[in-house]
């Protein structure tokens, strides 16, 4: 098929966006991943990530927790620390401390790979 040399890159941006950027045409065959299939990927990974990616003084809101070990889940859920709170990232070193309302909460690097925050939020 030589459809794709008679477009503008926009629009097949665009159609393979509206697409959900599939991975294969109707009849089986594997379509490559295109630069808006690329882009796409990397924003959505940017848009949540782990409190420990978060900078210094940057608000977020917990989206949620993640971890097989149910101590740690308990742990955090004990202190409070629900999805849907707003946080903001204080300090990293020695110790992961951020502020959640007026309380302020210092954790391990381990658990703060737990909380999974959307930033900008």
């Amino acid at each position: 098929c030589q459809f794709e040399h008679l477009i503008y890159e926009e629009v097949e941006e665009a159609i393979c966006t509206l697409l959900g950027h599939p991975k294969f045409c109707p009849h089986g065959q594997k379509i490559p991943e295109g630069n808006c299939c690329i882009k796409s990927k990397e924003i959505v990974s940017k848009v949540i990530k782990p409190l420990t990616e978060l900078n210094i003084k940057e608000k977020a809101k917990i989206a949620y927790l993640h971890t097989q070990d149910t101590k740690k889940l308990q742990k955090i859920m004990a202190l409070g620390i629900l999805p849907g709170m707003s946080i903001v990232l204080l300090q990293k070193f020695p110790s992961y401390v951020f502020e959640i309302g007026y309380s302020q909460y210092a954790i391990d690097e381990s658990l703060a790979k737990c909380i999974f925050v959307r930033s900008g939020s």
